[in-house]
Formats: C-alpha cells, structure tokens, sequence
C-alpha cells in the first residue's frame, strides 16, 4: 500500500510507494516546505472510519 505524505507549510497531500526513510526528495515539490510521513493508506481509512462511528455514537 501506498505511504501518505503532507507538507507541513502547505498542506499538499504526496502518495509514495517508499517511506519517509527513503525518500530522495524530503520537501514539498509545490512550496519546498517539510513533508510528513502520515502513513499507509490502509491505516488512514481504518483511523477516519473509526472516527466516524465514534461520532456516530454519540449522536
């Protein structure tokens, strides 16, 4: 699966097959600012819908 990247200056959202570790170009191709490993997709979409039923819950 994928790795998630965002820039910590714009926000821009980066997918990479490698992590952070072994990125050649640590910077944002749009403003230069730092990137930020997110992680793997996979883990992202069990995080939001996690996040999801707990609002559901409480509604």
């Amino acid at each position: 699966m994928p790795y998630i990247y965002r820039c910590t200056k714009c926000g821009a959202i980066y997918y990479s097959a490698t992590s952070i570790e072994y990125q050649l170009n640590k910077n944002c191709e749009k403003c230069g600012g730092e990137l930020e490993q997110l992680g793997e997709e996979g883990e992202l979409m069990k995080k939001e819908e996690e996040e999801k039923e707990k609002e559901d819950r409480k509604k």
